[in-house]
């Protein structure tokens, strides 16, 4: 005869089948949470930090200065500057107080800058004394250019102090200023 089986246990097993069992069911999820955060863990300091640490030392060793003095060499020229420190320009000028109306504005905005040029040249106070009118009708061209979208770019100061060296380099038709620093550069 047959077996008979047991009111509660004809449908244990198919509901076990498709339960998953419990905690089963749930180990793929426990170790995609475990095992993600060991693994962008390991990553991160054995395979990208030393790759990182390469290129900065790479970086590092391009940039470093020349090799040190010779025992008793000077470290300093007649100057008083560093040693090795030849065409670095010397001799500054003034230009004060500079004021240009922004393009686009309709004259309702304007500018006012007053900043330093420098040079290696010795003649430069000179040549830029006899040339001043020049020189700041360049700058005031230059000033004259720019709108309010302009200035407002991160790196507006450095742009406008590049066609500002390539206005006077046209102007004296020569390169004679090398750098220029603002000590004031004013929008209202």
């Amino acid at each position: 005869m047959a077996e008979k089986e047991a009111p509660g246990e004809k449908g244990a097993a198919p509901a076990a089948a498709a339960g998953g069992g419990g905690m089963s069911a749930w180990m793929p999820v426990i170790a995609v949470v475990v095992l993600v955060p060991v693994l962008s863990y390991a990553m991160a300091m054995f395979v990208i930090a030393p790759q990182l640490e390469k290129r900065f030392a790479a970086a590092s060793a391009g940039a470093a200065p020349a090799a040190a003095p010779a025992h008793g060499a000077p470290t300093t020229d007649a100057h008083g500057k560093p040693a090795g420190e030849k065409g670095r320009p010397t001799v500054a000028h003034e230009f004060k107080d500079i004021v240009s109306n922004l393009a686009g504005s309709m004259r309702s905005r304007y500018i006012k800058v007053t900043f330093t040029a420098y040079s290696s040249n010795a003649e430069f106070p000179k040549i830029a004394e006899e040339n001043r009118a020049k020189l700041l009708d360049a700058t005031i061209g230059v000033l004259a250019r720019l709108s309010l979208a302009d200035l407002e770019d991160p790196a507006a100061k450095s742009k406008v102090s590049n066609e500002i060296i390539y206005a006077m380099e046209a102007v004296l038709k020569e390169r004679v200023v090398e750098e220029i620093y603002f000590s004031e550069f004013v929008i209202q």
